[in-house]
């Protein structure tokens, strides 16, 4: 059986992954859209600026999820005596 505090270090990892992962495409949405509006492009720029919405609110949905990861992890290693295994 795993040890329930190194799951929860590799689950805030993994959030914390998404998170920057996230945040990257965010900021490549954000220069695609300076491109269309140097472009003029206003077909396109409508439609990438609810994408930006969309990537912004998942954003939030991560980030939440990362900070629920963390307060779970910082229960488990108060609580578990195997708290020297997890790796920081």
């Amino acid at each position: 059986m795993d040890d329930p505090a190194v799951t929860a270090k590799q689950l805030v990892d993994l959030a914390r992954k998404h998170v920057e992962e996230q945040q990257s495409r965010i900021a490549r949405q954000r220069q695609l859209i300076a491109k269309y509006e140097q472009d003029d492009n206003v077909a396109r720029l409508s439609g990438a600026r609810l994408v930006l919405e969309r990537m912004r609110k998942q954003l939030a949905q991560m980030t939440k999820a990362h900070v629920a990861a963390e307060e779970h992890l910082s229960k488990v290693t108060v609580h578990e005596t195997g708290v020297e295994k997890v790796v920081w």
